[in-house]
């Protein structure tokens, strides 16, 4: 009897032990499972409404959900230095959850931006699109891109600019030495070299004014030897 209490005793103890085991392995179950976490969605504005700043645009759209990241395109103006501007010609808005960014995208779509009447923005319409499979690095990638073409053509053109500047420099350094030398030869006489067809022409018009003096002597004695 003593025996068969025992093995009792160690049965119940196993099924103990189980069933803790079973609810040590579920925690460790639910501490692996990933928590779901929510895909951040991106929307295009095509255009700023005027008077607006990144400030602004994210407290309008910030109304309908919690915003990541944000960038308006600065218009730049050519030939003016670089400075702050208030003018943007483009936006890309990241929203934490991708369903918030469709909703927003469909909902203000043509829509005026509304606010304080007195505002430039009031009667502005919202251009907003929803980016599919667009992530944030594409955006990156693109920003850097546009900057290394800009950096180009602006070492293109300063290139230009030196090459011309240098062309003038020379210029100007050939003429004032040329005008040096012409200074100096100011006071001389100097000949140009006859040609070799103006040299035959002489010769041949000596030639012939000493057969005519000769042809004159000898028919015309009496008139060569007049006094």
């Amino acid at each position: 009897m003593e025996g068969k209490n025992q093995l009792e005793r160690l049965d119940e103890t196993d099924n103990v032990t189980d069933d803790l085991m079973s609810e040590e392995e579920l925690e460790d179950e639910e501490i692996e499972k990933p928590k779901s976490r929510k895909k951040p969605g991106i929307v295009y504005l095509s255009s700023i409404p005027t008077g607006m700043n990144p400030q602004l645009v994210r407290e309008f759209l910030g109304v309908h959900g919690e915003i990541g990241k944000s960038f308006l395109q600065p218009i730049e103006k050519a030939g003016v230095k670089k400075k702050r501007s208030n003018k943007f010609s483009e936006g890309w808005v990241e929203f934490a959850s991708k369903r918030v960014a469709k909703a927003v995208a469909e909902h203000l779509n043509n829509t005026k931006v509304g606010g304080k009447r007195r505002t430039r923005y009031h009667e502005c319409l919202w251009n907003i699109k929803y980016l599919p499979r667009f992530k944030w690095a594409h955006l990156n990638e693109r920003l850097a891109y546009e900057k290394a073409v800009r950096q180009q053509r602006m070492r293109t053109e300063i290139a230009q600019v030196k090459r011309e500047t240098n062309f003038f420099i020379e210029s100007v350094d050939k003429s004032k030495r040329l005008k040096k030398k012409m200074d100096k030869l100011e006071g001389w006489s100097v000949t140009q070299r006859s040609t070799e067809e103006e040299i035959a022409q002489f010769k041949t018009s000596n030639q012939n004014q000493d057969r005519t003096e000769f042809l004159r002597n000898l028919f015309n004695p009496s008139k060569s030897s007049a006094p």
